[in-house]
């Protein structure tokens, strides 16, 4: 199996599974027709949708929009906001959820609004797919969760999201170096090691791989990601005997039908 079928194979059990942070891409936000959402009750406030919002779907969101928005002033409740950010999130339109988080934030001024509106726009993130759109997103995200930082330094979930916004955008490097330094912090954060992992396989660097899926998995024995990616770097290392363990113990997992399938492959490439 070649580079570009292991990536291929990465990217499609990740689908399956569901990956922490990199950028998967399921709406086609490079779209000359992709439409504008104007909201009125922010003062130029522009929502760059990736699709129309269904007919349906509309009287939804300006039923939370009226609950959110009083004689143009946003209401403290989260109640109205989360119900909003929902309805977008239900339609995969994650940026206009992002707007919203990150104009109640601007609002409120708290700890946990700028968390949310960070996980918010990290997701927003890792959904786009026009350039300009995620170093957009991106550096919206690192606003917020620099907030959260500021106050909650040993937060290490909003560093290692910081960390992968810049290892998908303008500093790679800068990034990696942050996920190294929250697993020397705290050597068994999952995303961390998972992270890293990934790039890992990514890059070709197997060896380097089976490192941090091996640490993943001591930690957590039956991370599933985790143990059936550790059989990869195993298998592409030339290491079949615990490569076909691996994939062995992937089949002993609560995994689904599309990882044991996968598993199943593999196995029948190594005998």
């Amino acid at each position: 199996m070649n580079r570009n079928q292991v990536i291929l194979l990465v990217v499609a059990i990740a689908a399956v599974i569901g990956l922490f942070s990199l950028p998967r891409v399921v709406v086609d936000n490079d779209n000359e027709q992709a439409a504008e959402f104007v909201d009125e009750t922010v003062p130029g406030g522009v929502v760059d949708h990736s699709s129309e919002v269904p007919e349906e779907i509309q009287p939804k969101i300006d039923y939370w929009k009226s609950q959110l928005f009083v004689n143009g002033n946003m209401q403290p409740e989260n109640e109205s906001l989360d119900s909003l950010m929902r309805v977008f999130m239900e339609i995969n339109q994650y940026d206009s959820a992002a707007y919203y988080a990150g104009q109640f934030a601007e609002r409120f001024n708290k700890i946990e609004h700028w968390q949310k509106a960070g996980d918010v726009y990290f997701e927003a993130f890792t959904f786009a797919l026009d350039e300009q759109k995620i170093s957009l997103l991106g550096s919206k995200a690192r606003e917020a969760y620099e907030k959260v930082l500021e106050a909650q330094p040993s937060n290490l979930d909003a560093k290692h999201n910081i960390a992968m916004t810049y290892v998908a955008g303008p500093a790679p490097m800068q990034g990696i170096m942050m996920l190294r330094d929250i697993i020397k912090e705290d050597p068994k954060n999952m995303k961390a090691l998972m992270s890293m992992g990934r790039m890992s396989i990514q890059t070709g660097q197997f060896e380097n791989g089976i490192e941090r899926f091996q640490s993943l998995v001591e930690y957590y024995p039956n991370h599933i990601e985790g143990n059936f990616f550790l059989g990869v770097c195993y298998f592409e290392a030339g290491q079949m005997v615990k490569a076909k363990s691996q994939f062995e113990k992937v089949k002993t997992l609560d995994a689904n039908e599309q990882v044991l399938t996968a598993a199943d492959e593999y196995l029948e490439r190594i005998n």
